[in-house]
């Protein structure tokens, strides 16, 4: 018996020692051709651009990590607008943009620019990368046009995108830095997907389920 009982402290003792998952923190690097590459920790980074990466903050959840449930936004959590079964209410200023707090893959929180007029959903490459998004493999490109000129975008394939409880599944996402609107745009793909009334006296926007 006192054999078993200093296994078992032994065996204790051996848990404590063994280290627990951690979240890798996504890095930033430019290769020799310019190229910007976003990767999980300093360690996947080529040893001759290691002196140049930054880290950019953001963190990919280690596996099996439990994360917390998605909300509208910042806002509308302390005492906000109620949202509708399935939906989300969103609170913002009147004249000012609408920022949303979204959720992909249900670990990483970002922070987009709700867009009307945007036909598909923009998300930058870092924070794709932070969801395990795999952004070295696009599934397909495109062309866009804008004030500033023209650029080929790659587009990846998310699991989920969350917004308090409007959820959309498995959608595909434009990988790409969209200059002043945080972590990327929200557009009319996940959008249309709900009904959304825009209260511009009282600040609020509410997705509900169609």
């Amino acid at each position: 018996m006192k054999r078993l009982v200093l296994a078992a402290v032994a065996l204790t003792a051996l848990a404590t020692l063994v280290p627990s998952p951690i979240a890798a923190e996504v890095v930033r690097y430019t290769d020799a051709n310019g190229n910007a590459h976003y990767v999980e920790g300093l360690d996947n980074v080529p040893p001759q651009y290691r002196a140049t990466a930054v880290p950019l903050g953001l963190y990919n959840a280690p596996r099996g990590a439990a994360s917390e449930p998605p909300t509208a936004s910042r806002a509308a959590t302390a005492g906000g607008p109620s949202a509708p079964k399935g939906g989300a209410a969103i609170k913002y200023t009147p004249g000012q943009p609408i920022m949303v707090d979204a959720k992909i893959n249900g670990t990483a929180t970002v922070r987009l620019l709700l867009d009307t007029g945007a036909d598909g959903t923009m998300i930058s490459p870092r924070a794709l990368v932070a969801a395990g998004a795999s952004i070295s493999r696009p599934v397909s490109t495109a062309r866009i046009t804008g004030v500033a000129g023209s650029d080929t975008v790659p587009y990846v394939v998310i699991e989920s995108l969350e917004i308090g409880e409007a959820r959309v599944g498995r959608m595909r996402v434009a990988s790409y830095d969209v200059s002043g609107a945080g972590d990327g745009l929200l557009g009319r793909d996940f959008l249309d997907r709900f009904s959304v009334n825009i209260d511009s006296t009282n600040g609020i926007v509410t997705l509900s389920p169609k």
